[in-house]
């Protein structure tokens, strides 16, 4: 069997999103928008992609310099791989480690599929509770639409 080895390489300061599932890397970039941050701080982004994991087969990785994770950011990042953990390093070292959490509620970082509510129609800021956790579904607070799986479009930033 052909033994392969991928290193990506330590940041000095910033946190770590690990156990992310397979293909789900590039659209936490893109929720959270950090090309964007990288573009305006000079800051590194390390991304891998489809590595071995004895627990999940494969998995993908985020490295990010220089970041702390809002509240927001933080289920966002639940939402969309609810088995990740976080890292937070600080002089090279791991100084917090933790596995995310699915919130009870999200705010305004999913768009509601209902195109007859509120939120589509005037600057109302999106809430949604969730009321499922395995497939994730969530219900807009205002209209009450149900919804999950493709139906959940998360709002870009950036």
């Amino acid at each position: 069997m052909n033994e392969r080895s991928v290193t990506i390489a330590k940041i000095k300061r910033g946190i770590v999103i690990d156990h992310i599932p397979e293909g789900k890397a590039y659209r936490i970039i893109q929720v959270l928008g950090l090309n964007a941050l990288a573009r305006e701080t000079g800051d590194i982004i390390a991304v891998g992609i489809n590595f071995e994991s004895p627990s999940m087969g494969k998995k993908d990785i985020i490295k990010v310099e220089n970041l702390s994770l809002s509240r927001d950011m933080l289920n966002v990042v639940a939402l969309i791989a609810p088995m990740a953990t976080i890292t937070r390093i600080e002089n090279w070292e791991v100084i917090e480690k933790h596995k995310v959490e699915v919130p009870q509620s999200v705010g305004d970082v999913v768009q509601c599929p209902d195109r007859f509510c509120i939120t589509n129609h005037e600057e109302v800021p999106g809430k949604f509770l969730v009321v499922g956790r395995h497939p994730l579904t969530l219900m807009c607070h205002y209209c009450e639409t149900e919804f999950f799986g493709p139906l959940i479009r998360y709002k870009e930033r950036g």
